[in-house]
């Protein structure tokens, strides 16, 4: 399967990056997450999901849900906030 992040950290030589999740928000609009342990809230308004050490919640309005798999998830929506706790 492909790692984006890890694609990245192979081609700019960086392997000891280490972290238990990664994650990217693109434009306000898209939020694509490597490392997620599971959801906790999923709702148009608010969705949590947990790390192996954090809780990341993330807020905006009609938050959809595009990719969900093991340990890759990518919310779509009118992202305003993200806290990670």
């Amino acid at each position: 399967m492909f790692n984006f992040f890890a694609e990245i950290k192979k081609e700019l030589k960086m392997p000891n990056l280490e972290s238990n999740y990664q994650m990217v928000n693109i434009n306000g609009n898209i939020l694509y997450v490597e490392g997620h342990k599971g959801l906790l809230n999923l709702s148009e308004e608010m969705i949590m999901f947990k790390t192996k050490n954090k809780i990341i919640s993330v807020s905006g309005k009609g938050l959809k849900l595009k990719i969900l798999s093991s340990t890759t998830l990518s919310i779509m929506g009118e992202i305003e906030s993200v806290e990670v706790n």
